[in-house]
């Protein structure tokens, strides 16, 4: 699998051992839940904003686009970080080989990738209690990025401007994409004119160092509010025994909600 490495597991029987990976809890379509550590040290996800590779470590969950398994949507996925950014896109050469400590062993076993549902890591969901600055595409990505390093150029007849994103309170094309732009800033200060990019290159304090967008597959680029850390425990459904413990996202899908 590219940009992951893959480490072979040795099962010794009679004794236990430590496995040294990332854990994940792999629902397949026959009912079956797998628990164990695997070693690919990241997803390679192929979509609309070219290929990205994700650190499995900042992953929190991978489910099916539609369909209930991988096969049904032909490998397409949201990826949900573990600070709520949401990813869409096909998984490349999806593949995970596990080792599960059970019976005093180490058992490796390949996953049947086609079959797989949903894949969650432990609950350490990192969920901002502060305001965030949000870029949504047309292509279903939900990106949470990193203001402080990510600029916007516009140019008119006073001259060329380059804010940085958390100097701005807003921005937005005043028609098309291709043409003017008014962005606001927090001094107070208001231009017009059009950008002198194609394409953000928004730094992400998540998942991979930066993501390249075409500024017309942009639909909005905002600050926004979801409250405290209590305010997702509010709105989360129960979580049922199974699930204790591993990522969802169903609490953050209504705090995204919350203006």
């Amino acid at each position: 699998m590219r940009g992951s490495r893959m480490i072979a597991l040795l099962a010794i029987a009679g004794c236990t051992q430590e496995i040294d990976g990332e854990k994940v809890r792999v629902t397949l379509d026959d009912t079956q839940v797998m628990v164990g550590e695997v070693w690919t040290e990241s997803l390679m996800l192929d979509g609309a904003l070219g290929t990205i590779a994700i650190p499995l470590e900042d992953v929190g969950e991978v489910v099916p686009v539609e369909g209930h398994d991988l096969h049904a949507s032909n490998g397409h996925v949201s990826v949900w970080l573990r600070n709520g950014t949401e990813l869409r896109g096909r998984w490349t050469e999806p593949e995970l080989s596990m080792g599960i400590s059970i019976g005093g062993e180490i058992v490796t076993v390949d996953l049947p990738m086609d079959q797989v549902e949903r894949l969650q890591t432990p609950g350490a969901e990192k969920w901002p209690d502060t305001p965030v600055f949000r870029v949504k595409t047309t292509h279903g990505d939900d990106l949470l990025i990193d203001p402080e390093s990510t600029q916007v150029t516009i140019t008119n007849a006073m001259g060329t401007f380059s804010p940085f994103l958390s100097e701005c309170t807003s921005l937005a094309p005043i028609g098309s994409p291709e043409g003017d732009w008014r962005i606001q800033l927090q001094s107070g200060t208001v231009l017009v004119g059009p950008l002198q990019h194609d394409t953000f290159e928004l730094a992400m304090p998540m998942g991979p160092d930066s993501i390249e967008v075409p500024v017309k597959n942009v639909l909005s680029l905002t600050w926004q509010d979801w409250g405290s850390r209590s305010s997702y425990d509010q709105l989360a459904a129960p979580a049922q025994p199974a699930e204790e413990g591993w990522f969802s996202n169903r609490a953050l899908s209504g705090a995204k909600s919350m203006h």
